[in-house]
């Protein structure tokens, strides 16, 4: 089957954020519901301390991310109750999550390259351009997603 890439520089990000989003779903669709929300370390800041609360961790930054992209385009937002108590629940969050990052992006597949290197978005933690926000909404679901293949090793998860 052939794969149906999307238009321009966002367009690009988006085909690669939505791959990282799979190779995570992927992984998911191997943890067994009561692996999937057991705690392994109370050493952590909770948002690491399952696999549960670190899907429900990318999930809601995926949120921040799209919503700072909306703000600063002048867009109505919403910031979503989201709870996950099963792997199944998780990865269905996950997909509404990339929907509206989707949605997001609707009126924006133009954009050249100098404007998405023009568009400037502030965050709490620092100041991106559209492209580099869109690229650390990807190396987020990457970093995670390894995060979650050690504790399967470290603890045998699987």
């Amino acid at each position: 089957m052939q794969k149906t890439y999307r238009n321009g520089a966002i367009g690009a990000l988006t085909d690669e954020y939505e791959k990282a989003l799979e190779e995570l779903k992927t992984l998911m669709l191997k943890i067994p519901d009561d692996e999937f929300k057991k705690v392994y370390s109370k050493d952590v800041n909770t948002d690491f301390q399952s696999v549960k609360n670190l899907v429900l961790h990318i999930t809601r930054s995926g949120y921040v991310y799209a919503n700072h992209i909306r703000k600063r385009f002048g867009n109505s937002y919403v910031i979503p109750k989201i709870e996950i108590t099963k792997t199944e629940q998780g990865i269905f969050e996950l997909d509404k999550m990339f929907q509206y990052t989707i949605e997001t992006f609707e009126d924006k597949w133009h954009l050249t390259y100098n404007q998405l290197m023009n568009t400037i978005i502030k965050t709490s933690w620092t100041t991106y351009d559209l492209e580099a926000i869109i690229e650390h909404a990807i190396v987020h679901v990457l970093r995670h997603r390894l995060q979650i293949e050690k504790m399967i090793i470290k603890y045998k998860i699987l």
